[in-house]
């Protein structure tokens, strides 16, 4: 969503209603229910009033954190303005000092993280559509400044959204300055988070030294600028995911166990393939927001048959493809009787085979079905995972080949190979599946009777498809 303001678009209604009107407008929020997020503090009294001025209908909610001595008090404090607009009240108490013990989280992370759950539940109670908090344009320049000594790239220049998911800040392009002023002019009571002047925190710095100091010596207006920058950078961030998203739809491919995409993606600038990267990374993890910049250098830095292990993901270089796991694999050593005629499935490598005994026939399959010379089977058939040292001589060939050798020709992934079933009878190789039959079972002029063996693939390790794609 873009919120660009100018002069002409209002009226002589008062700046902020106006603009907040505009804000709402563009949400269709008429007959939708609003949870304000309210901490007693002037941005969230500003908010609601605003809100309640506007004829929107709203909810109040209150996270009590119980952090501080004077937490039950400003609960009070909420509530009973709650009451005098008579709106609805709820209220949430989190246990920050808790989740910091159990998760290893900063206090600020953890009161972050448990104040959106908390309003999301009440939002879900209230059912209310949209949760409205009060960050304001002064947030936003000290959020991008502070991203830019922590760096980061466009999408954190963006800064704070103006809405994302269910959350929507009204008042994000009003200054804090503007908001004391409407909150004396309207008479509304708040109460000041003393932990707001503290320089224990890093906002807090920036906000009464580093922004000061960088407004008065050498950028004036820096904090507009900076808001300014954020607005850009969102514009700009929403085009390069969307290029990133149509180009992770046409190259994305699952893989078991995960994701595999082109290596090198062709015709693609390096930014929209880190987001590609990305985009693989959160589909086989839930979320890649902790994959930092170092991560996506050691996946640029991959050789073929490398592999880096990230948070939560393994990432490896397989011939032409990157496959993005969120773990190894492993299959186990199969071996299983394969009936004449008769189905045999085996869910651990997602493969069915069918083998049929025919007395006539007009052609001569391929591929993932063979015909074979069934007088030429020795004993009973089985179906097994290859062995290092396997080997047989393929229809066609002049001699003997390795399995080993015919996997890295055909370049299927070493991860893959225990997923190609060994057809074999009580002299050898019968069937590498999906390749070639052993040149002694061929069908000839002689033949008297067939088989026919067909494999169904979950995933074939040969076309790197799954059946659904074939």
């Amino acid at each position: 969503m873009k919120t660009v303001y100018n002069s002409s678009m209002f009226s002589d209604e008062e700046p902020i209603l106006a603009r907040v009107r505009y804000f709402l407008a563009a949400l269709e929020i008429a007959d939708k229910h609003v949870l304000v997020a309210v901490s007693g503090g002037p941005d969230s009294m500003a908010l609601l009033d605003v809100l309640h001025r506007l004829g929107i209908a709203v909810v109040v909610g209150h996270v009590h954190h119980g952090l501080r001595v004077e937490s039950d008090l400003e609960a009070e404090f909420v509530r009973l303005r709650a009451q005098e607009y008579g709106i609805s009240y709820s209220q949430r108490y989190v246990d920050v000092r808790g989740r910091m013990e159990s998760q290893g989280e900063s206090l600020e992370t953890a009161a972050r993280e448990l104040r959106r759950e908390a309003l999301r539940a009440m939002a879900a109670e209230a059912g209310a559509t949209y949760i409205a908090t009060g960050h304001h344009a002064d947030d936003q320049a000290e959020t991008v400044l502070m991203r830019l000594l922590r760096g980061t790239g466009v999408r954190g220049l963006g800064g704070i959204p103006p809405c994302n998911e269910e959350f929507i800040r009204p008042l994000l392009q009003v200054w804090r300055a503007e908001i004391l002023d409407y909150a004396h002019e309207h008479e509304l009571p708040y109460r000041l988070d003393a932990s707001n002047a503290s320089p224990e925190h890093l906002r807090n710095r920036l906000r009464h030294q580093l922004l000061p100091l960088l407004e008065v010596e050498y950028a004036p207006r820096l904090r507009e600028r900076l808001a300014h920058l954020a607005e850009i950078a969102r514009g700009d961030n929403v085009a390069l995911e969307q290029w990133a998203d149509k180009s992770y739809l046409k190259n994305a491919q699952p893989t078991p166990g995960g994701i595999s995409l082109p290596h090198p993606l062709q015709e693609l600038p390096e930014a929209i393939i880190r987001r590609v990267w990305l985009l693989a990374l959160a589909a086989v993890r839930g979320d890649a927001s902790d994959i930092g910049y170092a991560h996506l250098l050691a996946i640029a830095a991959l050789k073929t048959g490398e592999e880096t292990h990230l948070p939560g993901a393994i990432v490896r270089y397989e011939y032409d493809r990157l496959v993005f796991l969120q773990q190894e694999i492993v299959v186990e050593a199969y071996n299983s009787a394969l009936p004449v005629p008769g189905v045999v499935e085996l869910p651990s490598i997602g493969v069915i085979l069918n083998t049929e005994l025919l007395a006539q026939w007009s052609s001569y399959p391929t591929g993932d079905a063979v015909l074979l010379d069934a007088d030429n089977i020795v004993g009973g058939l089985t179906m097994r995972s290859w062995c290092a040292g396997d080997r047989y001589q393929p229809l066609g060939a002049p001699g003997t080949r390795k399995l080993q050798d015919i996997f890295v020709d055909m370049q299927v992934p070493r991860r893959l190979r225990a997923r190609v079933p060994v057809v074999c009878d009580e002299e050898g190789i019968v069937w590498l599946a999906g390749y070639r039959l052993a040149d002694r079972v061929k069908v000839s002029r002689k033949t008297d009777k067939g088989l026919l063996i067909k494999i169904e693939w979950e995933f074939n390790p040969w076309t790197l498809r799954n059946s659904a794609d074939a």
